[in-house]
C-alpha cells in the first residue's frame, strides 16, 4: 500500500509519521514513539543511533563514543570527533535518518513513495545546503524539505480545518531551538507572512542544563566537582543529567519531585517544585514570546488579527509557556494532543499531498543497507493513532466514557471467580499517567513464543468477541514482556531468561506465570506490549470487557501501586490497585478483572492500544501473574471505586 513518511530529526529526539490509506499515524521507532537523537560510535566503526546507543554507552562505560545535541552543529567546520574518530554532524544525522527509514520499512512492510524532511525556519541558505548532505549521504534518492512551522500548521489545518484567509501563529519551542511564523491559509495553501523569527540556542537542551546548575547549586556544587576523566564519577555525572531531564519533565504534570542525585559518596535527594522551575526558565520563556510579538509585526499585524497560536515542540508542553502565551497575546492557545508529534505527522501529510499532486508516481523509496521490499504479513498494519502514545491521529478520536466494573477474586487451588455488584462510575481512583515507556528501536527479539492458538479479535459484534490474550505460558504474539526502571526506562524485552534491573526483576516461573519482584527504593513496572503497533480495541470497551489476570501475591505492596493500560506514550490511564493487591491472601491465586472504562473514562483511547497490562510501583512488591488477557461481557467486575 503506498504511503509517505514524513521524519522530524530534532535536537533532542526523533520521530516519523506516515500517511497512507489508513490515514495520517505516528511510527513508534521505540514503545515511547520518539527516540533521542543520540549517536554512539562503536570501536569496530559503526555508528548506533537511539536507544540502541544509549544503550552501548552505559554497557561500555566510555561516554567519549556518545554524541547528542549535533543537530545545533551543523554547518560548523569543526568535526566531533568519537572515539578517536571525526565525524561531521550532517554523517550523525545521517546515521540517524538510516535507522528511521529502515525502521519504518520494516514496520510497514515496503518502503515508502515519498520522504518529507524538516528544519527550522531560521535556517538561512548556508545550514539548509548542510542539512541537503543529510539524506545523500543515508542514501535517500529523493525527498522534499518544509520547515517545522509549516509541518506543524498542516497538521493543525487536518484537525481542524482553517477557513480561506485564516492567520495563525506557530510557537515551535523543541529541544534545541525556538521558532515562530506567521501563516496564512490561502486556497488550501500555506503562506508565510512577515519574517520568521527564532532563536538558535533555546529549547529543552537548556532547560535540562538549567536544572542541573539548579541541583548543583543546591548540592554546594557537588555535580560540578565530579572528575569527567574517572569512569565512576562520569558515570554518575551522566545518571545525574539523566534524572534532572525526567524531574523536568515530570514538572509539566506534578507540583514537585524528589530527585534522588546518585554522587559517589552517597545518594543525596532533594525536593524540586514546578515553582522553582518556573522561576528557572521564565527568563527564556519571555525571550520566546517577545521574539513571537515581533514577528507578528514583520508581518504587519497586531496579535488581534490571529484566530489562534499553535503551540509545537515538546518543550511547549511546560505550564508557564502555554500560560505565558495565552496571557502576553490573549488568543486562544491551540496543541496537538502532543506537540512533540505534531511536525512529524505534518511533515507525513505533506508527504501525501506531494505525492497526490505529483503527475508522475515517484519510485519507491529504497531502505538504506539494502532492506528487501515485502509485502506485510499479520494483517493490515493500523494506520489510526491518538494523541502520544502515540497520539497523533490526524482526526480527533471521541473517547468513550461508560460505566462498569471490575472483579476480584480470592481463592487457592483452582481459581474461583467470585460475582460482585453492578458496576458504578469511576472516581478519584482512576487517573491519567504519562510515564514513559522507551525501549530499543529494533523489534524485540527475546520474547518467548507462545504454543497457543488463539485467534486475535477483529471488528466483529459485541456478542462473539474471542478473548484476546496477552500473556499465556509467555507473551502471545504480537506482545512481548518487558521491564522498565530508573535502571534503564527504554525497557528491556524478555523471554524464558526473564530479566533483572535493580529496582525490578522479573523471571517465568516454569507453570505459565511471571513472577515480578520490586526492590523498593525506585519505581520500575512490568508490562506486555506490541512494540510495532497499536490496535483498535474499542469493540471490548463497547461490549462491557474488562483487563482479567491472575496474581499471586508473595509479599503485599508497600507502596502506591497500579495497574495501567497505554496507548502510545503519554496516552495512558491507570488504575491505583494498592488497597485490591494488600488485601489479597499472601500466596493464593486471585482473578482480577478490571473494567475497560475505567481506563477510558480517564484518557485511554481504546482505538490505538498498544499497552494492554502494566503495573507500575515504586515499593517492595513480589507477585506472580498469568493468564493476562481482555475478555468481552463481563458481568462480574468490581466497582472502579474498590480498586485503590
Amino acid at each position: 500500500m503506498p504511503y509517505g513518511v514524513g521524519i522530524d530529526l530534532g535536537t533532542s529526539f526523533t520521530s516519523a509519521a506516515v500517511h497512507g490509506h489508513g490515514g495520517t499515524r505516528m511510527v513508534p521507532l521505540s514503545p515511547g514513539v520518539v527516540i533521542p537523537s543520540v549517536v554512539y560510535a562503536t570501536p569496530d566503526g559503526r555508528l548506533l543511533t537511539g536507544a540502541a546507543a544509549e544503550h552501548a554507552a552505559r554497557a561500555g562505560g566510555d561516554s567519549s563514543r556518545l554524541a547528542r545535541g549535533f543537530k545545533r552543529r551543523l554547518g560548523d567546520p569543526t568535526p566531533l570527533v568519537l572515539g578517536g574518530a571525526a565525524y561531521s554532524p550532517a554523517a550523525l544525522m545521517a546515521a540517524q535518518l538510516r535507522e528511521v527509514l529502515t525502521h519504518v520499512t520494516r514496520v510497514e512492510g515496503e518502503p515508502p513513495d515519498s520522504v518529507v524532511l524538516t528544519c527550522p525556519a531560521i535556517w538561512g541558505p548556508y545550514r539548509r545546503e548542510h542539512f541537503a548532505e543529510v539524506p545523500r549521504l543515508a542514501n535517500v534518492p529523493s525527498s522534499q524539505l518544509i520547515t517545522e512551522p509549516e509541518a506543524a500548521a498542516t497538521h493543525y489545518s487536518v484537525e481542524r480545518t482553517l477557513g480561506d484567509g485564516e492567520v495563525v501563529a506557530v510557537y515551535d519551542l523543541g529541544g534545541g531551538t525556538f521558532d515562530t511564523t506567521i501563516l496564512r491559509m490561502r486556497a488550501g495553501e500555506m503562506e508565510i507572512l512577515g519574517t520568521p523569527e527564532g532563536i538558535e540556542h533555546l529549547g529543552g537542551i537548556d532547560f535540562d542544563e538549567t536544572m542541573l546548575a539548579h541541583v548543583d547549586d543546591r548540592l554546594d556544587g557537588a555535580v560540578s566537582a565530579l572528575d569527567r576523566n574517572d569512569p565512576a564519577q562520569a558515570a554518575a555525572l551522566a545518571e545525574t543529567r539523566a534524572r534532572c531531564v525526567r524531574a523536568k519533565e515530570t514538572l509539566s504534570t506534578e507540583p514537585d519531585v524528589e530527585l534522588t542525585v546518585p554522587l559517589p559518596s552517597g545518594p543525596r535527594r532533594l525536593l524540586v517544585t514546578r515553582l522553582e522551575l518556573n522561576e528557572m526558565i521564565r527568563p527564556s520563556v519571555r525571550l520566546t514570546t517577545d521574539g513571537l510579538r515581533r514577528t507578528i509585526s514583520s508581518a504587519g499585524l497586531r496579535p488581534e488579527d490571529l484566530s489562534a497560536i499553535l503551540l509545537a515542540g515538546g518543550s511547549s508542553r511546560i505550564p508557564l509557556v502555554q500560560q505565558f502565551v495565552h496571557e502576553e497575546f490573549g488568543k486562544p492557545v491551540r496543541a496537538a494532543l502532543h506537540p512533540k508529534f505534531t511536525v512529524a505527522l505534518g511533515a507525513a501529510a505533506s508527504a501525501a499531498r506531494s505525492s497526490q499532486e505529483s503527475t508522475q508516481r515517484l519510485s519507491p523509496v529504497s531502505p538504506p543497507g539494502g532492506f528487501p521490499r515485502q509485502t506485510a504479513t499479520g494483517g493490515t498494519p493500523l494506520r489510526r493513532r491518538k494523541w502520544l502514545v502515540p497520539v497523533a491521529a490526524a482526526a480527533v478520536v471521541a473517547l468513550v466514557a461508560a460505566v462498569t466494573t471490575l472483579i476480584l477474586t480470592a481463592g487457592n487451588e483452582p481459581v474461583q471467580e467470585a460475582s460482585a455488584g453492578s458496576g458504578s462510575t469511576p472516581t478519584e481512583s482512576t487517573t491519567t499517567t504519562s510515564a514513559a515507556v522507551a525501549p530499543s528501536i529494533a523489534p524485540p527479539v527475546g520474547g518467548s513464543a507462545s504454543t497457543s492458538t488463539r485467534t486475535e479479535p477483529t471488528q466483529q459484534t459485541q456478542s462473539d468477541l474471542p478473548t484476546l490474550w496477552v500473556y499465556d505460558n509467555g507473551p502471545v504474539p504480537p506482545f512481548h514482556s518487558l521491564i522498565a526502571s530508573t535502571d534503564n526506562w527504554a525497557g528491556v524485552d524478555f523471554g524464558e531468561e526473564g530479566a533483572r534491573q535493580k529496582p525490578i526483576s522479573a523471571t517465568p516461573d516454569g507453570q505459565g506465570g511471571l513472577r515480578v519482584t520490586w526492590a523498593g527504593g525506585s519505581p520500575g513496572q512490568i508490562y506486555i506490549q506490541n512494540v510495532a503497533d497499536a490496535r483498535d480495541l474499542t469493540s471490548y470497551v463497547n461490549s462491557r470487557g474488562a483487563l482479567v489476570f491472575d496474581v499471586v501475591v508473595h509479599t503485599a505492596p508497600a507502596d502506591r501501586t497500579t495497574v495501567a493500560v497505554h496507548c502510545i506514550y503519554p496516552c495512558a490511564s491507570e488504575v491505583v490497585a494498592t488497597k485490591m493487591f494488600r488485601g489479597m491472601p499472601p500466596g493464593g491465586k486471585v482473578t482480577v478483572k478490571i473494567p475497560l472504562t475505567c481506563f477510558t473514562a480517564h484518557g485511554l483511547n481504546a482505538a490505538m492500544v498498544n499497552t494492554p497490562f502494566l503495573v507500575y510501583t515504586a515499593g517492595a512488591f513480589d507477585a506472580t501473574f498469568s493468564n493476562i488477557r481482555w475478555e468481552a461481557n463481563v458481568s462480574d467486575a468490581t466497582p472502579c471505586t474498590d480498586m485503590g
